[in-house]
């Protein structure tokens, strides 16, 4: 049980590795809201993905469609008779939905879950602390459930991407310059200044805009890069995996806290996550190759960090 968001639907494809190597065969269903179903399905080990759209129905409960769709819902949950149902989402609707399915539902108790409530309604309460890495604590989650905690650190990260998205890098550089909330984003004039020497090393900024206003910022950003020769390209609505294939031939990826930043980091493009309003010893930059993360809750990192880093990668001439 792990609905949302994008990076952390995507970051719980960890746990789908850890249990193919743990319980070789290991038969994996999925619940996750319908925007982010393509995400487990990229995983070889998930067997079946059961869509919901709990956020969409909140808003047409009177609609005849609403209930057809959660009745299809309901059945898919309860077509199988579970070993285990872990929730590392820790959300009161998320772990109703586990308990709608048959078997015994695993979670955050209490005192660690993001809605204490939800901790209430489980059937096996875990002490996985809250203070973890998003990584770390849904890895941990699954572990402690299913009695592997002890084999956990000798378990290779793995979000088994690897096969699906071979890395083929080439000479763009994606720029992930909005995100879901106005405090998260970074400043227009520094992305101009990184993209402008990213622009100079030979490097092609990419960009994406989920909406009218995301893409009137990329390109005013795509434009100031320019300063009058070609523009940047701005990617409008891809489906998740074709950004996903695209990402996955990127020689660079420079991001604030968006899901499609963690995605180029599970892939292990070299990532530099630019944080403003977010903790990152919870939910920074993670995964196996290069990446740095920069900046903290009411901070805005200044543009001469990611220089720094850029240079000290290769990227910029030092």
């Amino acid at each position: 049980m792990k609905t949302t968001s994008l990076g952390d639907v995507l970051h719980n494809l960890a746990v789908v590795s850890d249990l193919q190597r743990v319980f070789p065969g290991a038969i994996v269903d999925w619940c996750v809201e319908a925007p982010f179903a393509e995400i487990p399905a990229w995983h070889h080990g998930v067997r079946h993905i059961i869509p919901v759209s709990i956020r969409r129905w909140r808003k047409h409960l009177f609609k005849r469609e609403t209930w057809a769709e959660i009745s299809l819902a309901l059945g898919a949950l309860r077509s199988e008779h579970y070993d285990a149902i872990i929730d590392t989402q820790g959300l009161v609707r998320s772990v109703l939905l586990g308990r709608l399915a048959h078997g015994p539902v695993y979670g955050q108790n209490w005192r660690e879950a993001r809605e204490p409530l939800s901790g209430l309604l489980l059937n096996h309460p875990l002490a996985v602390p809250y203070a973890l890495h998003a990584v770390e604590r849904y890895r941990t989650i699954a572990a402690t459930a299913l009695g592997y905690a002890d084999r956990l650190p000798a378990l290779p990260l793995d979000f088994g991407l690897n096969t699906r998205y071979p890395l083929q890098p080439g000479n763009e550089v994606f720029l992930f310059t909005n995100t879901s909330r106005d405090k998260k984003l970074w400043p227009e004039d520094h992305w101009i200044s990184v993209g402008r020497a990213l622009r100079d090393a030979g490097l092609v900024p990419v960009f994406t805009a989920g909406n009218d206003i995301e893409a009137a910022r990329s390109q005013r950003i795509a434009a100031g890069i320019a300063e009058g020769s070609a523009l940047g390209e701005v990617l409008f609505r891809p489906t998740l995996t074709q950004l996903t294939e695209r990402i996955a031939k990127a020689r660079l990826c420079l991001g604030v806290d968006t899901g499609f930043t963690h995605i180029a980091c599970a892939l292990t493009v070299p990532t530099i996550a630019i944080f403003t309003d977010t903790d990152p010893e919870l939910a920074g930059g993670f995964g196996l190759g290069l990446r740095q993360t920069f900046g903290h809750l009411d901070s805005c990192p200044p543009v001469s960090d990611i220089m720094g880093q850029l240079k000290a990668w290769g990227f910029l001439p030092a």
